[in-house]
């Protein structure tokens, strides 16, 4: 039976600010100047894995005409719009490991996967995703395949965070760079996507694009009535413990049920915010503006140095949630750290 295409439109259209991008690409490929071996990297939210896949569909679409590609009719196209395309291999953290890591065996399964002949055309497509959680096996494994790759293979490596490959890796690859696009792009196209999926006012538009920072695919993840209320609680908690109505304890205890990610984006956003306005009372940027008045008094009781402390260490437990640790204990001991930081000058 012929597979069918999937229920949201393939490929899907692009958002604005990644059209520049995209026809670069979509030109160097007709020109026969792209890259066996491309690093997608930009923050979380900009649309990293949305051009990954567009480009897995410039080149294993079928259709004659380059310029057409990918044209999301043709049988490669539907194959891939279904994800059971054979000659476009993903490669993602194990969902078994508890590390959360890629794997040495991962690789090179996926590497002696690229020596075969391409299935169905004459060229395969082989990304990882992200690909900065390779350890270091895995890396160095992947790396002696791109010193040397297969004709027939391209190779796409998606990461927000670069600068964990090595740099052997990086000079191998074709870097593509996608910055946070600017508000006057991202904010029409929040606003146009929120009326029509109807997943929260519009008017929360500006307010999720802040909390993203500027990021317009993770505003609009953010853009739900839950998400909006988790973010708001977590801001209560943290005003209530650093005014000493919430024991820090009692507030690390409901944090540990929830998504740890969402609690250090919330503590990690707060700080930064919070530490502006100590430096400029009115800064021009804040992550959350409408907590301004609760800023500017907290502002004038901490000592920037000791905030800039506990943010380093909220910075180096964000990349610590990913393995298996005691999330109580950790939340304990940030929040008594911002209680003393928030007691300072009381």
């Amino acid at each position: 039976m012929a597979p069918t295409p999937t229920a949201r439109p393939w490929p899907e259209p692009l958002p604005p600010w990644l059209e520049p991008i995209w026809q670069r690409l979509a030109r160097a490929h007709r020109q026969a100047r792209l890259g066996q071996a491309l690093l997608i990297a930009g923050p979380l939210g900009v649309g990293k894995r949305l051009l990954a896949e567009r480009l897995a569909g410039l080149l294993l679409c079928g259709a004659a005409d380059l310029a057409t590609r990918p044209c999301g009719v043709c049988p490669e196209c539907v194959l891939l719009g279904a994800g059971h395309h054979p000659d476009h291999l993903l490669l993602v953290p194990d969902a078994e490991a508890a590390s959360a890591e890629i794997r040495v065996e991962q690789v090179r399964h996926l590497c002696a996967r690229e020596t075969l002949t391409p299935t169905r055309g004459a060229v395969k497509v082989l990304t990882l995703v992200p690909a900065d959680a390779m350890n270091p096996f895995a890396a160095n494994s992947l790396l002696k395949t791109l010193e040397e790759p297969v004709a027939s293979s391209v190779w796409v490596l998606v990461t927000e965070q670069p600068q964990r490959l090595s740099q052997t890796i990086r000079s191998r690859c074709q870097r593509i760079n996608l910055p946070v696009p600017p508000q006057s792009v991202a904010l029409p196209w929040l606003e146009a996507r929120l009326a029509e999926q109807a997943k929260a006012q519009v008017s929360q538009a500006a307010r999720c694009l802040a909390l993203a920072h500027g990021a317009p695919l993770r505003a609009l993840a953010l853009a739900t009535p839950e998400a909006l209320a988790l973010r708001q609680r977590l801001i209560d908690d943290i005003i209530g413990v650093a005014r000493g109505e919430h024991d820090p304890i009692a507030v690390a205890n409901e944090w540990q049920r929830l998504d740890a990610a969402a609690v250090l984006a919330a503590l990690i956003d707060w700080l930064t915010d919070l530490l502006r306005v100590a430096v400029a009372p009115s800064p021009a940027r804040l992550i959350n503006p409408d907590a301004r008045p609760e800023l500017s008094a907290l502002a004038e009781r901490i000592e920037p140095a000791a905030g800039h402390r506990l943010l380093q260490r909220l910075l180096q437990a964000r990349t610590m949630i990913e393995a298996p640790i005691n999330k109580q204990l950790l939340f304990e001991a940030l929040l008594v750290r911002w209680a003393r930081l928030a007691g300072m000058r009381a």
